[in-house]
Parts: C-alpha cells; sequence; structure tokens
C-alpha cells in the first residue's frame, strides 16, 4: 500500500526522503503488511525501556507479548493500575503520610537541582484525535517539548496527533498511521515515534512503525516475533531477531540494515545508562521518556555460553570480551560504565564488571540463604539498589565500585525501585516511599508518585488507570513540604505523559495539555 496521502497527513515540515533499507524492512508504505504484527512490553522493559529480562510475559488477557527493555509494560486495562518496569533498552512509580525536611537535608538529597515552580494545575489546550478516541487503545508520549496522542478505532485504524508543548500548537495528525487488530504501546524517540501493535494471532507476530517527527510520515516498518526484543541508541535500534536467529543494528531513519550476525543462541542485550539518563522525566515504573541516549552508545551481549562482549551499538564493534559472566537468564544491568550481575543459582550474589576492560569482578553483595535478589536499580552515584527477600522484602544499597552495604530498608511488598537523585522512590501496589541518600524515608503517601528530574517528584493521589477520572496533583522538590496542585479532572491517568512543566492526557473523546510549573 502506498503511504498515507496529503489528506492523510496535516504537516508542518517537508517530508524527508529515505534510503531503501533491506527487504526484511518496508519504507513508507500504509498500514498494511506482508507480515502482520503486534506489541511490545517492558523488561527493561522493556523498552523500549530498554535491561535485559526474559522476553515473554503472560498480560491479563493470556496473550504472550514480547519485551522491549526499557519501555513500560502492556498497557494497562481500564481498572487496571499502570504496572512497574524499568532499566533503559533505549532501553519505567511511586510514591506517596508527609514529612518535611528542613533545607539543610535538600541540600544534602541533590545539591545543584532547583526546585520547580509548581502552581495549580489548569488545562491550557485541547486537541481533536485524528482517530476518534473511544473503548480501543489510546495513549500518550512526552520526550523534550513534544507531545504524542495516538487513538485507535474499533477496526484498528491508527491515528496520531504530535504537538508543540511550548507554543501548544499541532505540528501535524497523521489519519493513517496503520491499521492492526489491536495497538499495544508506543515510545517516543528524537527521530520520531515507534508504535507496536498486539501480536496478531494468525502470524505470532506484530507491527513496529516508525513515525517522522517532522512530518508524521512512515519512516519505515517492520514485523517483529513475540519473543524478539528492541534496544535503542542515539540513531541506531538492535533488534535480537529470535525468529530468524539473527542480531540486527538498524537505523532508525530508515530501517535499513547497518550491521548483522547470526545469532543462534538468544542472546541477551543490555544497554548502557548514565546519571544524566535517570535525572528527566520518567513514567511510573521508571522509563525515562528523554534519556541521553548519545552519552554512552554502548551495549552488553550476553550468550549462552555465558560470556560477555562490550559492543557500539552503531557499528556493532566489539571492544571487549571476557568468559564465565552470566547467564542469558540472570538479571543483568548497565551503569555508568559497570556491568551489575545477580547470579543466579543456589548463591545469590551481585558482580561488578568495569566496561572499559571487563577484567575481574567485586562482589557487591552475597544474600543469605533462603534469600532471593531482584529489581537492580543505579540509585545515585555510585550505588546500586535491589530488593533482598527472604519471607518479606528489604530495599538494599551498596557501594556500586567497591562494594558493602550502605543502608538497609523494610519495605513490604516492593513492586519497583526508581531514582531520584541520590534518593529513591520505593513502590509498592498501594502506596510509595521516598527514601532519602542515608536510607531513611521522608515520606510514604498512597498512590502514584513519578519523577520529573532528578530534584522534583509529580505526585499522584491514586493509581492510574485508563478509566475517565480525576486525581489530586502535588509537586515535590526533595527536602521541601509538597505543593498541592489540585485536581487533574476527567482524563485517562493511565494514559498521561509529562515533562516538568506539562501533562499530555488522554481524555474520553480527545487529548489535553494541562500546565503545573
Amino acid at each position: 500500500m502506498a503511504a498515507p496521502g496529503e489528506n492523510d497527513i496535516t504537516k508542518r515540515t517537508e517530508a524527508t526522503e529515505v534510503s531503501t533499507p533491506d527487504t526484511d524492512t518496508h519504507v513508507g508504505e500504509g498500514p498494511e503488511y506482508s507480515e502482520p504484527v503486534d506489541p511490545w512490553a517492558t523488561g527493561e522493559a522493556a523498552a523500549l525501556a530498554a535491561g535485559g529480562q526474559l522476553p515473554y510475559r503472560e498480560p491479563p488477557g493470556g496473550d504472550p507479548t514480547w519485551t522491549i527493555p526499557g519501555a513500560a509494560g502492556p498497557h494497562p486495562t481500564a481498572e487496571e493500575p499502570v504496572g512497574r518496569t524499568y532499566k533503559k533498552g533505549l532501553l519505567i512509580g511511586i510514591v506517596a503520610g508527609v514529612v518535611a525536611l528542613g533545607v539543610a537535608a535538600a541540600v544534602a538529597l541533590w545539591p545543584g537541582v532547583r526546585a520547580l515552580d509548581f502552581h495549580p494545575v489548569q488545562e491550557v489546550a485541547r486537541f481533536d484525535p485524528a482517530v476518534p478516541v473511544g473503548f480501543s487503545w489510546s495513549d500518550a508520549e512526552v520526550i523534550g517539548d513534544r507531545a504524542y496522542f495516538a487513538s485507535s478505532d474499533p477496526d484498528g485504524r491508527l491515528g496520531v496527533v504530535a504537538v508543540d508543548t511550548g507554543s501548544r500548537e499541532v505540528a501535524w495528525s497523521n489519519a493513517a498511521a496503520g491499521t492492526a487488530t489491536l495497538w499495544d504501546r508506543m515510545i517516543a524517540l528524537p527521530v520520531g515515534l515507534v508504535i507496536f501493535s498486539s501480536l496478531e494471532a494468525g502470524t505470532g507476530r506484530a507491527q513496529m512503525r516508525i513515525l517522522g517527527a517532522g512530518d508524521g510520515r512512515e519512516l519505515w516498518n517492520r514485523p517483529i516475533g513475540s519473543s524478539d526484543t528492541v534496544h535503542f541508541g542515539a540513531d541506531t535500534m538492535v533488534l535480537v531477531d529470535r525468529v530468524e536467529q539473527r542480531l540486527l543494528g538498524l537505523d532508525l531513519a530508515s530501517g535499513k540494515v547497518r550491521w548483522e550476525e547470526e545469532d543462534p543462541d538468544s542472546t541477551t542485550v543490555v544497554t548502557v545508562t548514565t546519571e544524566a539518563d535517570l535525572a528527566g522525566p520518567a513514567g511510573t515504573a521508571g522509563r525515562p521518556f528523554s534519556p541521553n541516549v548519545s552519552d554512552d552508545d554502548r551495549f552488553v551481549q550476553i550468550n549462552s555460553d555465558r560470556s560477555a562482549s562490550v559492543r557500539d551499538i552503531r557499528t556493532g564493534e566489539v571492544s571487549q570480551t571476557r568468559p564465565s559472566v552470566a547467564s542469558t537468564s540472570d538479571e543483568t544491568v548497565a551503569h555508568d560504565g559497570r556491568l551489575f550481575v545477580q547470579e543466579s543459582g543456589n548463591a545469590q550474589r551481585i558482580f561488578a564488571y568495569d566496561l572499559e576492560g571487563l577484567g575481574e569482578p567485586v562482589t557487591l553483595h552475597t544474600a543469605p540463604p533462603q534469600a532471593s535478589l531482584s529489581d537492580l536499580t543505579p540509585c545515585g552515584e555510585k550505588r546500586l539498589c535491589f530488593v533482598e527477600t527472604a519471607g518479606s522484602d528489604q530495599v538494599i544499597a551498596v557501594d556500586a565500585v567497591k562494594g558493602g552495604e550502605v543502608w538497609r530498608r523494610d519495605v513490604p511488598d516492593v513492586e519497583s525501585l526508581i531514582p531520584v537523585g541520590e534518593s529513591l522512590l520505593v513502590v509498592t501496589d498501594k502506596e510509595s516511599t521516598l527514601i532519602d541518600v542515608g536510607g531513611d524515608p521522608l515520606w510514604t503517601v498512597p498512590g502514584v508518585a513519578v519523577r520529573l528530574d532528578a530534584g522534583n517528584v509529580l505526585r499522584f493521589s491514586e493509581s492510574l488507570t485508563t478509566s475517565v477520572g480525576s486525581r489530586s496533583l502535588s509537586g515535590v522538590h526533595l527536602g521541601d513540604e509538597a505543593a498541592e496542585m489540585g485536581l487533574l479532572r476527567d482524563v485517562r491517568p493511565g494514559a498521561c505523559a509529562w515533562n516538568t512543566t506539562v501533562l499530555a492526557c488522554v481524555r474520553e473523546t480527545d487529548f489535553a495539555l494541562f500546565s503545573f510549573a
């Protein structure tokens, strides 16, 4: 099918030319595929979200979805709260009684991060959807000062509207972004918007479509298998194709293969994050909305023989290799120049490897017998946090360079850990707690809190679902009193995204921007 025409896309910029990629990638085609496809899930999430976790997940409906490390998990149903997920593959909130701190505490928490000027939340603009909003999938994404709103109808037709959050004007609207049985999720990148469908029953594959940031036209599309994983760099996507047993580096603007190799042993890929990636707005499970994907464009490849290689995302070039590092099922995180491995098996230990040389590892922590370790999360400069479970959950912080426990805190039923500067948001299914650099809880509140930057947090009064409703909002600069901001009214809270000044939300039948700082 031909690319969407002028009647389908309202644009402000000229269409960009794209070079023709390999035969697996389709450039500029419309909503039909030679092979229908479907979604993406979390992992370290995702993806996107980016992080390597097992690719299979069983959502409420029972159909498996595939993983994009660093991305959010499957989109919540109308009554299902937004769930956990985190790490970068590009690679995902969080907090809730209130204890006030003094100015000195604020300085100790994160010097140099200014308090945002929070004000009562107010609707500042409303936008018509390209495709009517109804009971089918819809969502919003924000990257920098660009908001994307997506909606689909019962026939699976997908529409996307791009908005400039500063001018509050529509940049473009595409009413023919694709067609699928069910759409699943999307992630915003500098190059544009990546959208994933759910798995098609007939093919067991999903659609992945990339719309250009400038004009909304489709740059390229590609089928994705149910156990494939996708990881994003500055201008290159790494695709672990487990159907064809290939590892591919794809140009994000064109879909063209930059490098590829055979991958018969189901490689695990872990992209490298930095402090800058974790210093900006993030989703409810910690997925960065605007990661600095160009500041460390490397990934770690874990092979079935337990060897690990440090590679360049853009070229695939191998800079370091070491045997006996981790299995493909071990939880691994690559951050700030180090690879952290949670050893599976009888011995529950966490090791750290320097990515520059991949020399002998440092043992950061050894769990007692019968205890388990999970949720490895960078939580400040040269610190690693995780959950140790032995009957109940304890959150522990260790020195990420030398090893050794820094602090531990009892927090039952932990679902996810989200760094906020040197502090940590600990998420449970009902409330969230902010723990400071010394391991002391600053406050615990019901509902959900999300990171705005390394020193500011946005708090929602209840969990975020896709049913239309209202949520009380408050903003908190670490160490200061919370600023109450009133009600965010008549939105689908689970279909909202944000930067440090505005929220972009799907409403019952349209889209809206809300200013809060």
